[in-house]
């Protein structure tokens, strides 16, 4: 056996679940903690792309994301398709661990606001559906020991490591947690600031270098386009927007009527959120709504390819092993699977023409149609 073969045998890949909106110091910490605790001798990420969970922008386009992932350790960058990340906690970890049990990573590392990875399992085993976790605590579904430590500390972070948890419970993938080490609610600027902090920090136009080696270029935030959103709501016929994806339960007479209401966008969010339509729920409502992309359109099978944003030499060969065990690896976009490709194209066209620089706007569209960035 050569010692070529035998690397390829012998090299353990561990998965990571990212938005890097924006890389900061706690993606590094987390990215070397987790290489350090599975032993791996490759990471990698799943990433969104440029249009983020939460249903907002990303503030740095995707293949820059790539890229910085690539210059701080990560060898291989995938991209998590929009019909994925753009949803709910459940939606969102099916695309994320579908794709690594694709690539055939040994272990899956998440941050964790509690850390203890046993108690996510007990909450992952019943039978509660992550994306109502919260509203399920709140009619107290009795399962004393799974909740007993997440009971006043429920956070973005836990609530999809339990998504992650119900995804794997079929797969050969390790998961491992580490402890996050800054609050997603916490807006201060320092040395490991959470992302929410530096868009803040970007959007307020106060220096966020404490926290990021990352400088941000074109930041885009939904607010900026406000105005086309009103467009969109007022000038649609409602019967249209109740069939696009999302779109449920007669919210859109509620955007709508806002929409007519107010003029700033933040008024218009705040008199549309509830408890059961958060902010990002209702972003991400609009973000499909934006894409115009009807249920009727949306894949009706599983995702069985993966998108190649970048990789260095190490991802080549974790590439490689995929394609060899028949995966459907994609480096070119026209290659992507037809009902996928037409809402990705649909989302870079989006994310791309809400800028104001008509030279970064062709530049994205042009980008969004080549191969991968290598190192």
């Amino acid at each position: 056996m050569t010692d070529h073969l035998r690397y390829h045998i012998l090299m353990k890949t561990c998965g990571l679940i990212v938005e890097y909106n924006p890389f900061h110091n706690g993606h590094l910490y987390h990215l070397q903690k987790a290489k350090e605790i599975s032993k791996a001798d490759a990471l990698v990420a799943v990433m969104s792309g440029n249009i983020a969970q939460r249903g907002d922008f990303s503030i740095i386009n995707k293949f820059e994301k790539a890229k910085i992932a690539l210059d701080h350790g990560i060898d291989l960058v995938v991209e998590l398709p929009f019909f994925y990340s753009v949803q709910s906690a459940t939606l969102f970890a099916k695309g994320a661990i579908t794709i690594l049990d694709l690539l055939k990573v040994d272990s899956v590392c998440f941050g964790s606001e509690t850390n203890n990875i046993e108690n996510l399992k007990d909450i992952a085993s019943t039978p509660v559906d992550p994306d109502h976790l919260k509203e399920s605590l709140a009619l107290g579904l009795s399962y004393p020991k799974a909740y007993s430590l997440l009971a006043s500390s429920l956070y973005p972070n836990d609530i999809l490591a339990v998504a992650y948890l119900k995804e794997l419970k079929d797969k050969s993938i390790e998961p491992l947690s580490i402890q996050r080490t800054s609050m997603y609610h916490d807006d201060k600027i320092k040395e490991i600031a959470s992302a929410k902090a530096i868009r803040k920090a970007v959007a307020e136009g106060y220096d966020y270098h404490a926290a990021t080696d990352v400088d941000i270029d074109h930041p885009l935030f939904l607010k900026d386009i406000y105005v086309t959103i009103r467009q969109r709501l007022l000038l649609s016929d409602p019967k249209d927007i109740a069939k696009i994806h999302l779109v449920s339960e007669g919210i859109e007479k509620l955007l709508i009527k806002n929409a007519y209401r107010f003029d700033n966008f933040d008024d218009f969010i705040d008199n549309s959120i509830s408890k059961r339509y958060t902010r990002s729920r209702i972003q991400r409502i609009l973000m499909w709504i934006m894409l115009d992309i009807k249920e009727s359109a949306c894949p009706k099978y599983p995702l069985n390819y993966v998108r190649v944003l970048g990789f260095n030499e190490k991802g080549r060969q974790i590439i490689k092993e995929a394609k060899e065990r028949g995966v459907n690896i994609i480096t070119n976009f026209k290659h992507i699977p037809s009902a996928y490709k037409d809402i990705e194209f649909k989302a870079a066209l989006f994310y791309a023409l809400s800028f104001t620089d008509s030279a970064y706007t062709n530049y994205l569209i042009k980008r969004e149609l080549m191969g991968p960035i290598i190192i």
